[in-house]
């Protein structure tokens, strides 16, 4: 089942509404559930949520959306695999709500950091950038 919730932040003027944003959260007819209650699995997959986020192969290149999926633990510890553009997946690791490490090899160049901007986890990669939300993390 797709549950869609649209987000209101302000009246303008005569009555008419801002509108923020509408997201779409799948939750699927799998009952299986993770230590998070209620954090039911997407339909068809390994995941808790399934959307994009901002990412950037690094150096001049341009920020694109790019789709993940993320497996919750429960107190702000989860993996988030993330689909590069050539098809390639990398997952990265958080414990209490902070990026703490990512499946790098000898043959990525540069190293892991992550710093956090308000709600938002910055996790580079030797030229990678990845753009995280706590709501990814935590769930809604």
């Amino acid at each position: 089942m797709n549950t869609n919730r649209i987000v209101l932040l302000s009246s303008l003027g005569a009555g008419a509404l801002l509108l923020a944003g509408c997201v779409t959260t799948e939750t699927g007819g799998d009952s299986t559930s993770s230590p998070t209650a209620g954090d039911a699995l997407v339909a068809g997959t390994d995941y808790h949520a399934t959307g994009t986020i901002p990412c950037s192969m690094g150096d001049g290149q341009p920020t694109g959306n790019w789709p993940f999926g993320v497996k919750r633990e429960g107190n702000g510890s989860a993996t988030v695999t993330v689909t590069k553009p050539d098809g390639r997946t990398r997952s990265i690791f958080f414990e209490n709500g902070r990026a703490i490490d990512a499946d790098v090899s000898q043959a990525d160049p540069g190293a892991f950091s992550a710093s956090k901007q308000g709600d938002l986890q910055i996790v580079l990669i030797g030229r990678e950038r990845y753009e995280i939300p706590d709501a990814v993390i935590y769930g809604d």
